[in-house]
């Protein structure tokens, strides 16, 4: 209620709203969308201001090298590429396609290389920073993956030490809300483990001078616009404890989920009015992202057909949803 009503009165000043919350997709292939073509499609088609990049660090165990390589250098001509077309807010995303290993010194120690120099990569190639995808694709926040909430909170600040030193202008993006997802799964039996040490990581994360972390929602997917405003204040009040006020500036991105029943049905999760409403609020809410989750590639024809049949109108909400 707070947030709404210093928003109400921050309307009656231009300043408050001069410039909109940039919108991310989620996400696009590296290996297969380095190139101008899809750089005009994302920025101009669809209108996004950033995507997030998966597979440029694969697993926690891929190394992308320490110094400049023809990889560091791809990856400057891909962040050159997309600038040019408005899409300046790109982010290196790594998500859990691999077991962690809490018990083992010596994975952790490869963690902490591993994204010590992914975040000199971000630095070199112009990214604005690393999203750190926590959902256990495999085990990694208990049962199989081991440790407890000392080690991994220890190995995450070493992990997050050594990203913002290599490159301490970074945006650090985290995903999803690990407090409520522990929160819903604590009771459940699940192979991977849940989220249990998902949320002492986040702390660990946390005990460095970022400068900008953001929290990405997923629970804001396909919520009502009052359940969007409330999912937002649920989030901040999550992690406000986690670090020191001040630290550094923390927002929350609320996700939206239009487009894409499936890996391969592009259909309308929700309708051009429900993504329209939806957006706005989220825009509302938003102090520095917003962001478009796309299942599969429901918003890129190819070998599953093309896109949903009023796709224009789902561009045409992206490009008209907050006007500076």
């Amino acid at each position: 209620m707070a947030k709404l009503l210093a928003f109400v009165l921050c309307l009656a000043f231009s300043s408050c709203v001069s410039a909109c919350p940039k919108l991310l997709y989620m996400a696009i292939n590296y290996n297969t969308e380095n190139n101008p073509a899809d750089a005009q499609y994302w920025g101009k088609t669809v209108g996004v201001q950033g995507v997030f990049v998966n597979y440029l660090m694969t697993y926690w165990t891929t190394n992308v090298g320490a110094t400049p390589n023809p990889l560091w250098k791809s990856a400057r001509s891909f962040q050159q590429t997309y600038a040019k077309y408005g899409v300046t807010d790109n982010f290196i995303k790594v998500s859990i396609f691999s077991d962690l290993d809490w018990n083992n010194q010596k994975a952790i120690n490869q963690y902490v290389t591993d994204f010590g120099n992914l975040a000199k990569l971000a630095k070199y190639a112009g990214f604005k920073g690393i999203a750190l995808d926590l959902e256990p694709y495999n085990p990694a926040w208990g049962e199989l993956a081991g440790g407890n909430s000392q080690t991994v909170q220890r190995a995450a600040q070493l992990i997050g030490r050594s990203m913002q030193q290599a490159y301490p202008g970074m945006t650090l993006i985290v995903l999803p809300d690990v407090v409520y997802e522990y929160s819903v799964t604590k009771d459940l039996i699940l192979e991977t483990g849940g989220y249990k040490l998902a949320v002492p990581f986040v702390r660990g994360l946390f005990q460095q001078p970022w400068k900008q972390v953001v929290m990405a929602t997923e629970g804001t997917y396909r919520a009502s616009p009052a359940s969007i405003v409330h999912w937002v204040d649920v989030t901040y009040s999550n992690y406000k404890d986690m670090f020191k006020p001040g630290a550094f500036p923390f927002s929350v991105a609320p996700g939206i989920w239009p487009l894409g029943k499936s890996g391969s049905d592009k259909s309308p999760v929700m309708s051009v009015s429900q993504f329209q409403q939806n957006l706005a609020t989220d825009y509302k809410v938003a102090r520095s992202y917003v962001w478009i989750f796309g299942m599969g590639t429901a918003w890129q024809p190819d070998k599953y057909g093309p896109v949903a049949p009023d796709f224009l109108q789902y561009t045409n909400v992206v490009k008209n949803a907050c006007v500076k």
